[in-house]
């Protein structure tokens, strides 16, 4: 019975038993009984057109597993202590949640093993206790692996081993860094590596690995590195090829290289294995302090005390990491296990992974009787290589340093920021100035800070460096003096740049010392300069700190949105700089808002000591989206952001300057068009889909008029859906990542694209053509967000409705204006813009100054 006709015969049946249980409910206990008994295929089910409720399928199920005897209550809860703790009925948590939480009902069924093995993980999931109970069971299927006795695998003295390496890479910026090549460089003395990184690479960064790797793609897929894994054995290298080899080694570049692997290989070509890694973990060998220190226990003593058959949650496996992990010819044959990594599906978080692809794979092969190995021949307390450990196994030649210990910190081991010392100590050559590059790039700013804060204080205790808890701090705030001239500039809470409004306001003061400014960092790093400036993470003891101090904050959306600290809005001035003049209707003004989301934008809006608009019909609009906000509240001030696009160069920023200088060098002489599309509640399904037809048409429209794409997805967007189907134009990356500023993109476009982006209107300042496509005009404007304005009557470009329009007025859009078409298009830019110049930061800046100091 395949999925789709149990799913049908399994709501079939639980629709009888609700339709019974309502009339008799002895006999809906005995079609329980019936179906236990004998299985889905033995009953004789009513034809109903009804469907199940999702309330009827869970009741049955939990019924169902009552009827079964199948649960054993004490270990579940003793194991899921928080289920205890809120006293809720077991086997009914089990049903609803616990399943997809990989969480087990007994000792005697392992979800996830029963899912891999004889369903199809690809496939939307069905609770695998239920299809057992109906199916698997009736037709002897097995709830748990038995294992099976199997003769490792030995290679002879002398014997040369052929490895295969399946390599999975991810890069935020999207390119083979120096510490990849150098680790690729050296694994390739070693094995024949294929290559994937899971995102979009331009052909140049992957042409970096020729010569190293026999193959390398770059393929958005979002299923980490066991996605990648999966693609290259089953689409891009091949079971056939991988067959050939002696051994299969998975690995990604999670790590950083310190030493040679010629130890790592000779040592594990001497064992007899079938499978092996560098190291295991198991969580239940945890330190704490009612353990104190513990002894690395031999991998021996592992294997005889810690492989049970079954646990009741998945983080009591142990399992051996799959960041280097090596399989012989008897688990490459092995269909299981190939089946496992054909069927990587996308998971919801980064522990549904690690639990279903890394312990899974462990669970599995330790169950089929396929004996494993290990570099480091002992197990270290949890977890060995993310703690204070990670040193230890370096000490004894361990060729790995994996970077979220360092960036992370998951076990706050103290005085991480002397690791370089501590790493050179003990292997003098290790490239750590090559890893720092790389840390400082790519890993988060605000955890990487929080990570080199943690240290041992004099006393021998550990500062943790935590902020406070919300009650905390609000007690905090309530007796901390405030200063007028310090200014907090909190991040955007979305790409966490640091950019746009907020950066202008600060230019305009940052050589002012009489002014304290704070910059309030995410996860993006900020490297301003400045006269009395300080740049902290936002969620630290220094980001509460200064907030609790500073008089004057500006932000990005809203208090309550860009703070996540609760701060009186009585005692500090929120100024509410906002991120674009709204074609679009947001706020108190959007369509279709619910009770709740109308209490939750009343709370944001209530807030605002100011909100900057553009113009007084800009003003209008945002007095309608504010609400409480009055209009006395709304300062006409201009955009500060858009004083960067009209701004000379000489007066711009540096770093925006040089951005400025990188596109245009990116765009090589062509006209560089702009798409940047507006967020959609849908995300991914609500784009427009463009078919292999229009991708055609755009690319010869582009070789006809010499021109190139720039695509940026909204900042909210984490669907990333245009960049993949435009990629066979080769479009140029222009997202926050790359550029945080768009005024550096609208001074070097010709053209802009959008559909109902507050852009159009920005870039308007600029004088060059716009196109609205409004592929989903209607259903937008009355369904979803709704709209400011009709768009015919305030754009000075054409508004699409459909590809064949939208694809016209691209052939049109470098077409010197009339000067008809000029006089409209300036008149339709006054509706928006009351100031065409370079002041509206100073402006600003003199209206946050009256508010404490007597200004003339």
């Amino acid at each position: 019975m395949d999925l789709e006709e149990y799913r049908t015969r399994w709501h079939a049946f639980a629709q009888a038993w609700q339709t019974e249980r309502s009339e008799d409910p002895d006999s809906a206990d005995t079609l329980l009984t019936d179906a236990l008994r004998g299985g889905l295929t033995s009953l004789s089910l009513p034809e109903t057109s009804a469907e199940p409720t999702p309330l009827t399928l869970l009741d049955c199920a939990t019924a169902l597993v009552r009827a079964a005897d199948v649960f054993e209550t004490e270990g579940y809860l003793n194991a899921n202590p928080g289920v205890r703790r809120a006293g809720v009925d077991p086997v009914r948590h089990y049903c609803e949640h616990g399943w997809r939480e990989l969480r087990n009902p007994s000792l005697e069924f392992d979800g996830w093993w029963y899912t891999a093995e004889y369903l199809d993980p690809t496939q939307p999931p069905e609770n695998p206790l239920i299809h057992f109970l109906l199916v698997g069971r009736p037709d002897g299927l097995l709830g748990i692996p038995q294992r099976i006795s199997r003769t490792p695998i030995s290679y002879a003295p002398g014997h040369v081993v052929r490895r295969v390496c399946l390599f999975a890479a991810y890069d935020i910026d999207g390119i083979v860094d120096d510490y990849v090549l150098a680790y690729l460089r050296e694994l390739s003395n070693y094995a024949d590596i294929y290559y994937l990184a899971d995102g979009q690479m331009a052909r140049d960064e992957l042409a970096k690995l020729d010569g190293i790797t026999k193959g390398a793609w770059s393929i958005a897929h979002g299923r980490y590195d066991f996605g990648s894994y999966s693609l290259l054995a089953r689409d891009l290298v091949g079971w056939d090829v991988i067959e050939t080899y002696d051994e299969l080694l998975l690995a990604n570049d999670s790590c950083y290289l310190l030493r040679e692997l010629a130890d790592v290989f000779a040592e594990m070509d001497r064992k007899a294995c079938d499978w092996w890694g560098l190291q295991a973990t198991a969580r239940q060998f945890e330190e704490t302090p009612e353990t104190g220190p513990l002894a690395p226990m031999p991998l021996t003593e592992v294997k005889d005390r810690m492989l049970p058959h079954a646990v009741f949650e998945y983080n009591q496996f142990i399992h051996v990491g799959s960041y280097f992990l090596s399989a012989r010819k008897s688990v490459i044959t092995d269909p299981g296990f190939r089946k496992r990594i054909n069927e990587v599906a996308k998971q919801d978080s980064k522990i549904g992974i690690i639990y279903r692809y890394e312990t899974g794979t462990t669970q599995y092969l330790v169950g089929q009787g396929f004996d494993f190995s290990t570099y480091v021949p002992d197990l270290f307390p949890y977890h060995p290589i993310y703690g204070p450990h990670a040193f230890d196994l370096i000490a004894r030649g361990f060729p790995l340093l994996k970077r979220q210990f360092l960036s992370d910190n998951p076990y706050d081991t103290p005085d991480l920021i002397d690791w370089k010392e501590r790493i050179t100590a003990l292997i003098p050559q290790a490239p750590v100035e090559m890893i720092e590059r790389n840390l400082r790039r790519v890993a988060p700013a605000d955890r990487l800070a929080r990570s080199f804060a943690i240290r041992t204080n004099p006393d021998g205790s550990i500062d943790d460096h935590q902020p406070l808890s919300r009650k905390a701090f609000r007690a905090l705030d309530r007796v901390t003096p405030k200063f007028n001239h310090w200014w907090a500039f909190p991040v955007c809470r979305y790409d966490h740049t640091f950019a746009g409004n907020e950066r202008a306001v600060f230019e305009e003061v940052r050589d002012d010392p009489s002014i304290k400014k704070i910059i309030l960092t995410r996860s993006r790093r900020v490297d301003v300069s400045g006269e009395n400036v300080a740049v902290v993470p936002l969620e630290s003891p220094e980001g509460q700190h200064y907030l609790a101090r500073s008089r004057q904050i500006f932000v990005k959306h809203g208090p309550t949105i860009n703070v996540p600290w609760p701060l009186s809005t009585t005692t500090h001035n929120f100024v509410n700089l906002w991120h674009g003049i709204p074609l679009k209707r947001f706020g108190t003004a959007a369509l279709e808002l619910n009770a709740a989301q109308h209490d939750v934008v009343i709370r944001n809006n209530g807030g605002s000591r100011a909100i900057v608009t553009s113009s007084r019909m800009d003003a209008l609009a945002m007095n309608a989206s504010f609400f409480p906000a009055s209009y006395p509240d709304l300062w006409q001030t201009g955009l500060p952001r858009n004083d960067f696009i009209v701004r000379d160069d000489a007066a711009l920023p540096p770093d925006l300057l040089a951005a400025a200088d990188r596109l245009r060098d990116e765009v090589a002489g062509r006209r560089l068009v702009l798409f940047l599309p507006t967020f959609k509640d849908g995300q991914a399904d609500s784009y427009y889909k463009f078919t292999d037809a229009d991708i055609a048409t755009l690319a010869d429209w582009a070789e006809r008029h010499n021109a190139v794409l720039g695509v940026r997805e909204h900042m909210a967007d984490r669907a990333r859906t245009y960049s993949r189907m435009l990629a066979p134009l080769n479009p140029i990356n222009v997202s926050s990542r790359r550029y945080p500023d768009l005024e550096v993109l609208y001074r070097v476009a010709d053209a802009l694209v959008s559909d109902y982006s507050s852009c159009l209107v920005d870039f308007m300042m600029t004088g060059r053509p716009v196109i609205s496509f409004a592929y989903d005009h209607d259903r937008y404007a009355q369904a979803e967000r709704g709209l400011v304005y009709d768009l015919e009557r305030v754009l000075p470009g054409p508004v699409c409705r459909n590809f064949d329009q939208f694809a016209h007025a691209l052939g049109d859009v470098f077409r010197e204006r009339t000067p008809d078409e000029l006089e409209e298009y300036d008149w339709k830019r006054g509706i928006f813009f009351d100031y065409i110049d370079d002041q509206a930061a100073a402006r600003v800046v003199e209206r946050v100054k009256r508010l404490y100091i007597d200004v003339d």
